[in-house]
């Protein structure tokens, strides 16, 4: 989560109830949890409009899409299918090319 480990995360709660004080930290908990469902919908919601706004092309874009190693990576994926394709349509045209010119020993 985040690159937090247990022992920070313990030790953010141990400073929060030390700051923040055991009376109020309820309350403080419910807050903080308000306000990430606000963020995760305004997040949702700008995601949406954002994919509506580009069109129905970009309907199944995901966030992650976006990040410049990802978009990369799978463009260099779908170039590397295309050339494997172009291999092995290549080495069965050689193959059949191959068999058709076999040499009959008679001749020689």
């Amino acid at each position: 989560m985040f690159g937090i480990g247990f022992e920070k995360l313990l030790v953010l709660a141990i400073l929060a109830a030390v700051l923040i004080g055991p009376d109020k930290l309820p309350q403080f908990a419910v807050d903080a949890a308000k306000f990430l469902q606000k963020v995760r919908g305004f997040s949702r919601q700008a995601m949406t409009e954002f994919k509506s706004q580009l069109g129905p092309e970009y309907a199944n874009l995901d966030i992650q899409d976006l990040n410049p190693k990802t978009f990369i990576a799978n463009h260099l994926e779908g170039i590397v299918k295309d050339t494997e394709n172009i291999a092995k349509g290549t080495a069965s045209d050689l193959a059949k090319i191959k068999e058709q010119t076999k040499i009959d020993p008679d001749l020689l």
